[in-house]
């Protein structure tokens, strides 16, 4: 596989695309700065609250337990408040943009690089895809970004010293999965690009095996690293094991068996945002392009990239649309090749005349069009917090120190809010309907002396939820708690030997 000289290049060339994909990359940052002081979303607060708090402590993160891996949670350990988070995501986006311009151009030239660079710009900046507030996908895709980088450098025929690119690749593959355990692109990327490569380059098969191997060493010299770090910080790598990987088949099952109406809706919204965003649009180019260039080791490995993300996109269950920030890398990646031309070798370069122009120019035409629509619809519309943001001030407001919060079940935000911390271990309401189905631990704790001052009874009808049992729980708290007041149709409970001066609710 031939390529094009990359960013560093001294030429003309060289410097133009530098300075487009680098003004590309500030486009991607601008685009996210009207949402920088966004309230934060469960997510980001609950992440925040557990990484704040991150030391040997009584579950598997400190005092709490979540089914992510280390590194998501050591980024949340180091940054000192949500605004700073943000600016992180501003800079991860960035990343993004100018990595995968620089393997753009690495592989195809200068057209390519901007046509990918421009891709995740817009992209990273489309509110359909749940990149307002900073998530996962986010935070892993720098890290897919670089191991298909360093991917497309191992390929090149007389690459430099492939197989210490080949072991960065897996490292960084290794990082993506430890800050989302979804986040397997890069694997797939890697693993696609060199089994291609060794069926059609025979006499590259020797080389495309080691340079796996090498890539697989790196994967498992980061992933013990990590637990290593986790260990640390108190975090056993067993109940991580079980975080990481076996509850999500458990979740799983539960989400089957039991969802609400409620999953079948974001199904549809996330749907429509891939039909919308574009990435309908570019994963089709990708199916064309992987059929016709069929012996191009990027263009397969992309196209499978992208189908592998879309499969853990849907296969997860709960389709929150922040999952389809997973597939950014790769549909850049995608246009790329759709308006790059080889450097001498075979590769996608051009598609057959008509059809390629019309592709490019549905492309180029639909992607900005579609995130200036929504970018506009969502300055207009700003995301409503009220419920949460209202709850959450008048907990802080009536409360005194030394009290506690829970929220039956999950919003993280409104304990964020509140400035209180949570006595029971689960955050969010997913932990709950799988590790505490029964509410065995949560009624324990209400019904113990150690149980928290204030309970926030989420469900506007009560604390009755899909799976599950929900009854021994609600008598507990009726023992033990008092009605302190409705706020935005939640219920706030006082426990009964606690006197507080309660504020007047604020409008939501």
């Amino acid at each position: 596989m031939n390529a094009a000289r990359g960013l560093g290049d001294t030429g003309v060339n060289g410097r133009r695309t530098t300075l487009v994909v680098v003004a590309l990359a500030l486009l991607g940052v601008a685009l996210r700065l009207p949402f920088l002081t966004v309230p934060p979303g469960p997510d980001e607060s609950g992440f925040f609250i557990i990484g704040q708090q991150w030391r040997d402590g009584t579950s598997l993160y400190g005092d709490y337990w979540v089914d992510r891996p280390p590194l998501l949670v050591t980024i949340f350990w180091l940054v000192p408040s949500i605004t700073w988070l943000r600016i992180v995501g501003c800079l991860a986006v960035a990343a993004v943009v100018l990595l995968v311009g620089f393997a753009a151009y690495a592989a195809r030239g200068h057209r390519a690089a901007v046509a990918a660079a421009a891709t995740a710009a817009l992209l990273s900046a489309a509110p359909w895809l749940g990149v307002v507030r900073v998530n996962g996908e986010l935070l892993a895709s720098p890290f897919v970004a670089g191991a298909m980088v360093l991917t497309v450098l191992m390929l090149r025929d007389g690459a430099r010293r492939p197989h210490l690119l080949a072991l960065g690749a897996g490292a960084a593959s290794a990082a993506a999965f430890g800050v989302k355990q979804s986040s397997v692109d890069g694997f797939v990327f890697g693993t696609v690009a060199l089994a291609v490569l060794a069926l059609t380059r025979p006499e590259r098969r020797r080389q495309a095996l080691t340079l796996l191997l090498a890539a697989v060493g790196g994967a498992l010299a980061l992933a013990v690293l990590l637990v290593a770090w986790g260990a640390t910080r108190g975090t056993d790598p067993v109940g991580l094991f079980h975080a990481v990987v076996t509850f999500r088949a458990d979740a799983g099952e539960v989400i089957r068996e039991s969802a609400s109406s409620a999953t079948t809706d974001r199904l549809r919204e996330m749907v429509l945002a891939w039909l919308v965003s574009g990435l309908a649009l570019l994963t089709l180019v990708a199916l064309a392009l992987g059929v016709r260039h069929r012996r191009d080791p990027v263009v397969v490995a992309t196209l499978a990239t992208l189908l592998a993300g879309s499969a853990v996109a849907l296969l997860g269950g709960s389709y929150w649309l922040h999952y389809l920030a997973q597939l950014i890398p790769a549909a850049a990646l995608t246009a790329a090749w759709l308006v790059g031309t080889p450097d001498g070798a075979p590769g996608p370069g051009r598609a057959p005349g008509v059809v390629r122009r019309a592709a490019v120019v549905l492309v180029a035409a639909w992607l900005p069009i579609a995130t200036v629509v929504t970018l506009s619809d969502e300055l207009s519309h700003p995301i409503d917090d009220g419920p949460a943001e209202a709850t959450g001030a008048f907990v802080r407001e009536a409360s005194e120190p030394g009290d506690t919060i829970v929220v039956a079940y999950g919003q993280p935000n409104v304990v964020l809010d509140s400035g209180l911390t949570a006595p029971y271990e689960h955050l969010w309401s997913l932990p709950v309907r799988v590790l505490d189905p029964d509410l065995a631990d949560l009624t324990a704790l209400v019904e113990s002396p150690e149980r928290p001052t204030w309970v926030v009874q989420w469900g506007k009808d009560g604390f009755a939820t899909w799976a599950v049992r929900t009854d021994t729980f609600s008598d507990a708290v009726h023992e033990h708690y008092r009605e302190a007041g409705t706020v935005c149709g939640r219920t706030i409970w006082l426990r009964d030997d606690a006197e507080r001066t309660l504020p007047a609710p604020e409008a939501c």
